[in-house]
């Protein structure tokens, strides 16, 4: 796993109390990996995820993306939304399925974060572990598998890329 983490100039005496991790591809992103967003970021933004996010950093919660890209294909994403830390992949160690929710786990416990204040916004099964990590756990469009642990959890939900143009 790769960490990237940064501190916020105008607020490095708060620690966080709470975390909101982010998939960025297919949920954050409009597209299903990095090598399908093509264009200016602006518009593959998926608009609810993204208001999501920067509902987070108002809140102060510690920002994190989490990715199956490298820290090098991220670097864009990562400057244009500032997050405090990325988790992503690395060679030979992809960022993706159990691994997410161990990263973020170790995260949670570095930074003494407890996991039932934090969130999480993910799209597909695959990232199931990273969702059950959480106390709140969001769905992000209708992977028939993560709307039933939604169901059965009373987890929220946030529709598709694409649907609210529908």
């Amino acid at each position: 796993m790769d960490t990237i983490s940064r501190t916020r100039p105008d607020d490095r005496r708060k620690r966080p109390t709470a975390a909101a991790f982010f998939d960025v591809e297919g949920t954050l992103l409009a597209a299903p990996d990095l090598a399908a967003a093509t264009g200016p970021l602006g518009r593959l933004w998926h608009p609810p995820v993204l208001a999501a996010l920067h509902g987070h950093a108002a809140l102060g919660h510690l920002v994190v993306l989490v990715a199956r890209a490298s820290a090098a294909e991220l670097a864009p994403i990562a400057r244009d939304l500032a997050p405090d830390a990325v988790l992503c992949s690395r060679p030979k160690a992809p960022m993706a399925g159990q691994g997410k929710g161990y990263a973020a786990r170790a995260l949670l416990r570095e930074r003494g974060i407890l996991a039932a204040r934090c969130y999480a916004y993910a799209d597909e099964a695959a990232d199931l572990p990273l969702l059950a990590e959480v106390g709140h756990p969001v769905v992000v469009g209708d992977d028939p598998v993560l709307l039933r642990h939604a169901r059965r959890g009373n987890w929220g939900r946030l529709p598709a890329p694409g649907a609210e143009r529908r």
